[in-house]
């Protein structure tokens, strides 16, 4: 890479996207730098894209987490109360055995 191309890159570095545009529209490159101008702004929304994807999908991330960690939640207590109602069920089972025998206290 020549000096020239990494001076440009600096140049470039420091101006927003939106700078970059006015740029390219005010004609402030010639063509050869133009063209790669052009190719350094595509490639910044390009990031630009990425990133806010990449925040999208973790925040979608976190979102599930939480919904996971929820159902969970509902899960052990469903789970709690299905075991009462199992021990009720024998319990219940268990006094009308008794019934059927005649025993009494």
């Amino acid at each position: 890479m020549d000096l020239n191309r990494e001076q440009l890159i600096a140049e470039l570095d420091k101006l927003s996207a939106e700078e970059i545009e006015a740029g390219l529209e005010a004609g402030v490159w010639s063509e050869p730098r133009r063209q790669f101008v052009e190719h350094y702004l595509d490639q910044m929304q390009v990031t630009t894209l990425q990133l806010e994807a990449t925040e999208a999908a973790k925040a979608a991330a976190q979102l599930a987490v939480e919904k996971s960690r929820k159902a969970i939640s509902i899960a052990t207590a469903a789970l709690i109360i299905a075991a009462g109602a199992m021990l009720a069920a024998i319990a219940s089972a268990f006094v009308a055995f008794l019934g059927l025998r005649h025993w009494t206290w």
